[in-house]
């Protein structure tokens, strides 16, 4: 989904709390990964944006955020640590967002704005 991602002129990073050397691992099990993997060990991302839980035994939360060029969070998702997200939601938010017009409830790419 990555290409999808770009095409729309978008980057995309992936943040978590592991350690380099434990993302050297998840990423040769997967058999590599084509976007940027930052390693936010010390939680500072995680607490700025929200999503790390301290009560909980310090773990972060899933989310995902769409930040525009001018560094303007325009949309964020958070999910359990259980619940996988929905790439194709964020694909059809991000398109919705560059339209820059009011979009209906469950609006699709080439569907009219408001």
């Amino acid at each position: 989904m990555l290409k999808k991602f770009e095409g729309l002129n978008s980057t995309v990073l992936g943040v978590n709390t592991d350690s380099i050397p434990t993302h050297h691992a998840w990423i040769k099990s997967l058999g590599g990964i084509d976007y940027p993997l930052l390693a936010d060990y010390d939680k500072k991302l995680a607490k700025e944006y929200g999503v790390f839980l301290d009560e909980a035994g310090g773990i972060a939360l899933r989310g995902t955020f769409i930040i525009d060029p001018e560094g303007i969070l325009q949309y964020y998702s958070v999910n359990n640590t259980a619940v996988g997200r929905n790439v194709m939601e964020f694909l059809r938010v991000l398109k919705a967002l560059q339209t820059r017009k009011a979009c209906p409830a469950n609006w699709d790419e080439g569907q009219a704005t408001l």
